[in-house]
């Protein structure tokens, strides 16, 4: 099991919030879940990541994926 953490900005009008990433890497079946920030944009996150990955050179892994937002 792998986790890692970084920090981003999330935008709300013109105002910067801090929000943490969570990715955690499991076994099991391949999947790829994105829990908190109940918002509109979360629907895409799991394109943006999947594309951040395959340009950065990276492959695509091939285990249980969770991606958490936390304000």
């Amino acid at each position: 099991m792998a986790l890692a953490r970084a920090y981003a900005v999330g935008l709300v009008g013109l105002d910067g919030h801090l929000v943490e990433v969570e990715a955690d890497l499991a076994r099991g079946l391949p999947g790829f879940s994105v829990i908190g920030l109940p918002d509109a944009a979360l629907g895409e996150a799991r394109d943006r990541v999947r594309a951040a990955i395959v340009n950065s050179g990276q492959a695509w892994p091939q285990r249980r994926i969770t991606l958490a937002l936390t304000p």
